[in-house]
């Protein structure tokens, strides 16, 4: 990266947290940084429910009203997280005026898709605890148990070659397989997407700037060095995004610190911290522990915190929309 555009970039970005809302008032062109990352193996299972389009942000209001769907209520742990999953963004959220509406919309927008995800992981790390138990106590595994423990042995990057299952392999699966904290991953969002204004958010689905390495499976960057062949992933709906960003945390070697913290709050018996937890993100981005000071300011200022302990709603519930 030039070290003019570099400066620059720093300088929209300490912007951004410093605002008294803790939101862009201006469209982002681009993302604040790209992650590094490696191919998502699989994608979330589907559910019986289906995605929402809802093409403004006046129609997403009437769904949230039509579900119950309150932030304030959800922060207060009076109510749990409607499941209300949108394709994509409505298409105005970006030019809205009224910051408070904005953000509003936009955690209401992203908040049951990281629950989502995060249920995913969570009920994969369930299983994954039960027959590491079960082994440790001298049980065998029936085949389709094995056959389940390499797949997600080589989904999150482990060498399984020898076929060998024991308490290495556990040890090793269950530092990658957990949630990621709702507030960072609340944080992230915000800042790469431009609380959902850039281009990447807006035609791609991409709400963490992730990359990608051929011209079909992204959008190119207006600001992408000479030499450079990088693009910004885009995603059928926000919810591969999500998806692929929790993979990404949980797999990729740069963020090997992030895992270990991760699993040493796991030891201790203490709750997921995301301001805590951002510390071991410095290679998301290329200014390091500027970007890290940032996504501590955006959880602060928008008390993202109290989602931490935010849970969806069962069952599923179905909502429509206005024409």
């Amino acid at each position: 990266m030039p070290p003019l555009y570099a400066t620059a970039l720093v300088g929209c970005m300490i912007l951004l947290a410093g605002q008294v809302h803790g939101s862009f008032e201006y469209n982002q062109p681009e993302p604040a940084s790209f992650s590094v990352e490696l191919p998502q193996a699989k994608s979330v299972s589907a559910r019986a429910d289906t995605p929402l389009d809802v093409a403004r942000a006046d129609d997403f209001e009437v769904v949230l009203q039509e579900t119950g769907f309150d932030l304030n209520d959800i922060r207060r742990g009076s109510d749990q997280v409607p499941t209300v999953y949108l394709a994509s963004l409505p298409g105005d959220l970006g030019s809205l005026d009224e910051i408070k509406r904005k953000k509003q919309l936009f955690f209401s927008a992203v908040l049951p898709l990281v629950l989502r995800a995060n249920d995913q992981v969570a009920r994969e790390r369930v299983k994954l605890v039960r027959f590491r138990d079960r082994a440790l106590d001298g049980a065998l595994l029936r085949p389709d148990e094995r056959n389940w423990l390499l797949a997600l042995a080589d989904r999150y990057g482990l060498d399984t070659a020898d076929g060998d299952i024991g308490p290495d392999l556990f040890a090793k699966l269950l530092i990658r397989v957990d949630e990621i904290p709702v507030s960072l991953a609340l944080a992230q969002a915000a800042v790469e997407s431009g609380w959902g204004s850039s281009r990447f958010a807006r035609h791609g689905n991409a709400l963490f700037g992730q990359r990608a390495w051929t011209e079909k499976a992204g959008i190119t960057p207006k600001e992408r060095a000479s030499g450079e062949t990088h693009v910004v992933r885009k995603y059928d709906t926000l919810l591969g995004s999500v998806a692929s960003y929790v993979h990404n945390l949980n797999s990729h070697p740069s963020y090997r610190d992030f895992r270990l913290r991760r699993a040493s709050l796991r030891t201790a018996g203490r709750d997921l911290d995301g301001r805590l937890l951002a510390g071991g993100l410095l290679s998301y981005a290329e200014i390091g522990q500027a970007y890290v000071d940032m996504l501590r300011r955006v959880i602060d200022k928008n008390r993202l915190g109290d989602f931490e302990g935010a849970a969806l709603e069962r069952p599923v519930t179905t909502a429509s929309r206005s024409s």
